[in-house]
């Protein structure tokens, strides 16, 4: 198995569930938080963008969010390898909650490179057309990063995005020299 089937059999359960929560009518699909402005509403530290699941348009849940959870977790012995100088370690985790540990990268530089990662794969300005799955391919949050022992760690709600955006991350942080990155 390749690194990514592993990442697109780990992003089936999750997308199967949010597939369907999403295939009703009169619906906004992975609809980005936004102020009255229009402008995307940010928080945390980094301020950075969010999006719900889904909302429904009409009906007595009108206007409000809602988030589906994976049903289950791929099983797997887990596993490492070496990315250029980077070692990465991957043990089971879903596609919609990813722990995601950086050791040997400052706190500026990996907040840099994951709010870059993020904004990419974000789609701020909602360009995205829906794909086959009726999905628009978006990460959909991230969590402040936090100082744990010797390792920086952050949460990642991966939302619909492709397998190609995860490679894309671990592509960039070992660009930046991390020493280890450990998913899940």
């Amino acid at each position: 198995m390749t690194l990514t089937q592993l990442f697109a059999a780990i992003r089936a359960s999750y997308i199967a569930v949010l597939a369907a929560a999403v295939d009703k009518d009169s619906v906004h699909v992975e609809p980005a938080y936004r102020n009255a402005d229009g402008l995307l509403s940010l928080e945390g530290n980094p301020a950075l963008p969010c999006r719900a699941d889904w909302i429904p348009v009409e009906g007595e849940f009108a206007g409000q969010s809602h988030t589906v959870d994976a049903k289950t977790q791929l099983e797997f012995e887990p596993l490492s390898f070496q990315l250029s100088a980077t070692k990465v370690s991957i043990v089971p985790f879903t596609w919609d909650w990813l722990p995601l540990q950086i050791s040997s990268l400052t706190h500026v530089l990996a907040e840099a490179t994951l709010v870059q990662w993020f904004t990419t794969w974000f789609d701020g300005e909602d360009k995205n057309a829906r794909n086959a799955e009726g999905l628009y391919g978006v990460v959909h949050f991230m969590s402040a990063i936090t100082q744990e022992d010797q390792a920086l760690q952050v949460s990642i709600d991966l939302g619909s995005v492709s397998e190609a955006a995860l490679e894309d991350l671990l592509f960039k942080l070992a660009d930046g020299k991390a020493q280890s990155i450990q998913l899940g």
